[in-house]
């Protein structure tokens, strides 16, 4: 992903949560939808379609945001790691 569509993309999951929800945590319980309190690619996939990412490169988005913010590297955005990508937000 380039900068200024990263950027992008994360501007519109910004805009979601605030938004949407009262807060990130509100929004990672959202779409943790087996509440196993990890974000799988699929369920990164469905934030993605709620902020009105493109299904063309909802998949490519997916995998690139997975790899950024997985510091622990097991494929999955826990909610540590999703407080710290977001820590912008709210």
């Amino acid at each position: 992903m380039g900068s200024k569509k990263e950027k992008e993309i994360i501007n519109k999951i910004r805009v979601l949560i605030t938004q949407s929800f009262n807060n990130p945590e509100e929004a990672f319980d959202f779409f943790d939808k087996d509440k196993d309190g990890h974000l799988s690619k699929s369920e990164v996939e469905k934030l993605l379609q709620e902020a009105s990412i493109s299904g063309f490169i909802r998949k490519i988005v997916a995998t690139k945001l997975i790899e950024k913010f997985d510091g622990s590297k097991d494929e999955f955005i826990a909610w540590d790691e999703f407080k710290d990508a977001v820590k912008d937000i709210a």
